[in-house]
């Protein structure tokens, strides 16, 4: 049923961060004190967690996530090795940087941050890594909208138009100026939002019937990922395909975005529509959440023991 070929290669831009899970009945307040549990550590952050998930389904891959200098940096370069992803940045004066994950019973995320090395880009470096054919490169709203993420976007919405451009925007869309929105509108860029994130790109709410519309008017794909409800995918001719959700039991929803990134770029990759490429999004991230932490992306022959799910125009 998965046969997956790809066709054009992916560079995958942005972050591997050490991942500390906590387990909770309840989230604290202000000067509060609440009890937790460790739960399990990991290596995670976005362009980790997609590249895990495009490595385990086959696809090749550019690694352009850096690995930094101390105890998360000989973590993040172990996981690497462990997935088969060569390290190619390397960064002497920062260690890649770490997150409290903060899970509720819903299986509801909290993530604090601690920012590392992901945070400083060589721009001469991406370059020397990018593919000379036409290619995709993932890149995340969290390096974009960084203090020091002015070159990184500079240099993203500038390369030449073989390569296309797969942005999950993420929680700091918020912190994005409409200018740069503007740019990555105008460059194409195929956008990938949760259905909160989505409402602040639109300025409305994420009904399919807004999507269609603003796809239209800015001549730009979009996908909304609707958590347990599936995702909505907007077309530039105006149109708004459901991809429905895969039934399972939640575990967490740690990673649960990004899986749906790396497998929906693999579909990309082997030149699938991008509705059927979001079929094998929702699949992928189904499973993760079905996992406890981020490293539940399934392996290729895994997919077999599941359907994709259904896809209805709307109208």
């Amino acid at each position: 049923m998965f046969n997956l070929t790809a066709q054009t290669p992916v560079m995958v831009i942005g972050a591997a961060f050490g991942d500390v899970m906590l387990s909770m009945q309840r989230l604290p307040r202000s000067g509060g004190d609440e009890v937790a549990s460790e739960t399990g550590r990991q290596i995670g952050g976005c362009a980790f967690n997609v590249a895990r998930v495009l490595a385990r389904l086959g696809m090749p891959l550019i690694n352009g996530i850096p690995v930094g200098t101390g105890i998360w940096g000989e973590a993040v370069a172990r996981a690497m090795q462990a997935e088969s992803l060569p390290v190619h940045l390397r960064n002497r004066e920062h260690d890649n940087g770490w997150c409290l994950a903060l899970v509720e019973p819903s299986g509801e995320r909290t993530f604090v941050t601690v920012e590392g090395c992901e945070q400083f880009w060589d721009t001469d470096a991406l370059e020397a890594l990018l593919p000379q054919e036409p290619a995709w490169v993932y890149a995340s709203g969290y390096e974009i909208a960084s203090n020091h993420g002015k070159p990184l976007l500079s240099w993203l919405t500038n390369l030449p138009t073989r390569v296309k451009l797969f942005i999950d925007l993420g929680p700091r869309i918020s912190e994005l100026c409409p200018q740069v929105l503007a740019t990555l509108l105008g460059r194409g860029a195929l956008l990938t939002l949760n259905r909160e994130e989505a409402a602040q790109l639109l300025k409305q709410p994420a009904t399919p019937q807004n999507i269609a519309a603003f796809c239209q008017a800015h001549h730009v794909p979009l996908i909304v990922r609707q958590d347990k409800d599936g995702a909505l995918v907007g077309s530039p001719d105006g149109q708004c395909h459901q991809v429905m959700p895969v039934s399972i039991t939640a575990c967490d929803t740690i990673g649960a975005g990004d899986a749906h990134c790396g497998a929906t770029l693999a579909g990309l990759m082997s030149g699938l529509p991008l509705v059927e490429a979001v079929q094998l999004g929702n699949l992928v991230a189904a499973i993760v959440v079905s996992r406890p932490g981020a490293d539940g992306a399934p392996y290729l022959a895994e997919l077999s023991d599941y359907a994709l799910p259904a896809i209805q125009l709307l109208d």
